[in-house]
């Protein structure tokens, strides 16, 4: 049985449904195993409903942080080694590293290491260990190629991506006109970084742009807080939403929401904003609707690469009139191309993913997965 390592909870790890059709399909056995960050219940525990193993356990804020991430290493430790999995799937580099001493001792060259996010790579010493799980992985899936500006290269890593393409959704670009209001949407788990949080500001009482923000609050993001004390009279928060509720989403939505980065200056925005690819990325593509990006990130690039949307800065002085500007001059055939363009790229490249994690399950499953 094949055990998969879960950082958080469902809701937080939406790349977790790929992992499980592709088991499914290969008729492989596993279950996954999910933290329950915000028990209240004292103490640790695990519970098992079917397939899904959640360990209740409070995580704690501020320095206590690190306490918890190291009681969530020996708990998971102790539970896999009392579950004799016989293969693993890491979701993430923090807890892959947690979990380093085990893997090592146990399972090396028999898990998959999947790298979402730029963490603590700063660190000499942290980069390292995550290139060693690299190397002694069975495969290393990125979810950004632009990842390689901090990762050092491998025959390990190979590109994946989020991306579920229907035949046709009958979507085709917005239609912009003087009069018509634009919908400027974000989707996902809403969180505000500085850029994000100046651009909320500034958009905040514009009577050409509404702001509509769809998905979870994270515990660590006040805007609503900064809605009511600024006295913001565009932004709508629309709560969390179901995956099939997407198409319903972007057929009222004129342009996508991709700014985010913790720095005011573009030279000075860090690994970790510039460098993942949001999800938002692939529903651009998919629903055919335009970007609104933070320059000097890699999503930028491709953005001016295959014409995708604006890049701004949400600090810029002037940026509804930079959006604005954008709708004026929006080029439909280009923006279409360059949608076709890089989506065909990626679905050759994730095709070429699921393939080789489907040739690595039936190696696992003659060993006895």
């Amino acid at each position: 049985m094949v055990g998969i390592i879960c950082f958080w909870d469902r809701y937080a790890t939406p790349y977790l449904l790929k992992y499980e059709q592709i088991l499914q399909q290969a008729e492989v056995e596993y279950e996954v195993v999910f933290w329950n960050r915000d028990t209240e219940q004292r103490g640790a525990s695990f519970r098992q409903l079917g397939r899904e193993v959640y360990l209740d356990y409070t995580c704690k804020s501020g320095k206590q942080k690190l306490f918890s991430f190291l009681k969530w290493a020996k708990l998971v430790s102790s539970y896999v080694n009392k579950k004799k999995y016989s293969h693993l799937i890491l979701l993430s580099t923090v807890p892959a590293v947690l979990l380093m001493p085990m893997v090592m001792r146990k399972y090396k060259g028999r898990y998959i290491f999947d790298i979402r996010d730029y963490t603590l790579e700063k660190y000499s010493f942290f980069r390292k260990l995550v290139m060693k799980l690299i190397n002694h992985s069975c495969l290393a899936p990125i979810s950004s190629k632009g990842y390689m500006k901090w990762l050092d290269e491998s025959p390990k890593i190979m590109p994946n991506h989020n991306i579920t393409v229907s035949e046709d959704n009958g979507f085709t670009p917005p239609e912009f006109s003087k009069d018509k209001l634009i919908r400027f949407s974000f989707v996902g788990n809403v969180r505000l970084d500085i850029q994000t949080e100046a651009m909320v500001k500034s958009l905040g009482h514009s009577d050409k742009i509404e702001q509509h923000y769809y998905g979870r609050v994270l515990s660590v993001c006040n805007i609503q807080e900064i809605v009511k004390n600024e006295g913001l009279t565009n932004v709508y928060l629309h709560g969390p939403f179901d995956v099939t509720e997407k198409e319903s989403i972007y057929r009222d939505t004129d342009l996508i929401n991709t700014v985010y980065a913790n720095a005011e200056k573009e030279e000075d925005i860090p690994l970790g904003d510039s460098t993942p690819l949001p999800n938002r990325l692939y529903d651009a593509l998919v629903f055919y609707r335009p970007l609104v990006t933070s320059r000097g990130t890699y999503l930028a690039e491709l953005s001016d690469e295959y014409h995708l949307g604006v890049n701004v800065n949400g600090f810029d002085k002037n940026l509804e009139e930079e959006i604005i500007n954008y709708t004026k001059t929006f080029d439909r055939n280009q923006f279409v191309e360059g949608c076709d363009q890089l989506r065909k790229q990626v679905v050759e490249e994730e095709n070429a993913y699921r393939a080789k994690v489907a040739q690595i399950l039936k190696t696992w499953k003659e060993y006895g997965g």
